[in-house]
């Protein structure tokens, strides 16, 4: 009897035969904790750009301006409008660029400006455009080392130094024949401008100005038209490039392009998100063209630059708009979470692992 014992006591040490629980995880599985989904609210409203202010998230919507605080929303004002971008000047002075439609669906834009973090706005009559005319204004950034605003229109990169007073463009020309130019990024070392969306017959197009001496570049083919580009986001020294049909990446400037999603057929990629605190980890979510019809929400992400991507499935209802237009990463004590912002879905928080 104590040799039998023996016996099964080293056939456990050496894990021959199991002892205890028997559906314990692979070491793989035990390592890597579930993504977290809790939708925000929202419903309803196209969550066209996400930022973080201070302890705060600012959801840019087709029906105004919102705020999220202890997991409350609140309307910022310019309800009705749809807000195309914001430059945060400092903490209470903001810029909105926005977009109206009348009763006839004739589309105008507007600049807003207010100066106590959204609890007042006001019309702003600066012609964004050539003799008194207003563009519209599709995207912004506002460089606070220079203290200078730049925005694109349809077919121009421009800039102003007093806060949208004047305008002076540097790339492209006023009154041009296309789509919005919604993507507009500056290079982390403040060396150029990236800028970009979609041409007049259909085409993705992608521009770089670099600020020391004036060079342009135009990038066109690097996605399977038809295309539009709409976030250009920067990690070590690589470019990333979103739009429809995937995500076009390059490590030397330009030079050469990789679509890291190339069989997404023509599925829309808005945005991408970039963990610095798990080595660079790539988030991104696609968009379906379903604008009155539910579809999946499916997060995908890579660890090695997005040669390789891992899928996953938000098990909601069926009736879920779960087309995301814009991510956001936020880090609260050492936790990330994702926010998303989805087309007529509201606002998805993921608990990342």
């Amino acid at each position: 009897m104590l040799f039998r014992r023996f016996i099964l006591l080293v056939l456990c040490l050496l894990g021959v035969t199991a002892c205890g629980d028997t559906t314990s995880p692979t070491a793989d599985q035990s390592q890597v904790d579930p993504f977290v989904f809790s939708h925000q609210g929202l419903n309803g409203l196209v969550v066209e750009r996400l930022y973080q202010q201070q302890d705060k998230i600012l959801a840019l919507t087709d029906n105004g301006l919102y705020q999220q605080q202890q997991d409350t929303w609140q309307l910022l004002g310019l309800k009705g409008l749809q807000i195309r971008d914001l430059a945060l000047i400092d903490d209470q002075h903001w810029l909105a660029a926005v977009s109206m439609q009348d009763q006839d669906g004739f589309t105008s834009h507007q600049l807003h400006e207010t100066f106590d973090a959204g609890a007042n706005w006001q019309e702003v009559k600066r012609p964004f455009g050539a003799d008194g005319e207003h563009e519209g204004i599709f995207a912004l950034h506002y460089d606070k080392e220079q203290k200078r605003l730049y925005g694109t229109g349809t077919s121009v990169l421009a800039y102003s130094d007093n806060l949208g007073i004047s305008w002076q463009p540097i790339q492209g020309f006023w009154r041009g024949f296309g789509q919005p130019k919604s993507a507009l990024a500056m290079a982390p070392d403040r060396s150029q401008i990236w800028w970009g969306g979609q041409g007049a017959i259909e085409d993705g197009v992608l521009f770089n100005y670099r600020l020391a001496d004036g060079r342009e570049q135009q990038f066109q083919k690097l996605l399977p038209d038809p295309s539009v580009y709409y976030n250009v986001r920067f990690s070590d020294n690589r470019i990333y490039a979103c739009g429809e049909g995937g995500i076009v990446m390059s490590s030397d400037q330009g030079a050469n392009w990789k679509n890291l999603l190339p069989d997404s057929d023509y599925r829309f990629f808005f945005d991408l998100a970039i963990d610095m605190n798990r080595n660079h980890r790539l988030y991104t979510a696609g968009w379906d063209k379903k604008y009155t019809e539910p579809q999946p929400l499916i997060l995908q992400w890579s660890d090695d630059a997005g040669q390789s991507w891992q899928r996953l499935q938000y098990q909601g209802t069926t009736d879920l708009y779960g087309g995301v237009r814009s991510l956001l990463l936020v880090q609260r004590q050492q936790q990330s979470y994702l926010y998303l912002g989805l087309f007529k879905g509201g606002v998805m928080q993921v608990k990342l692992p």
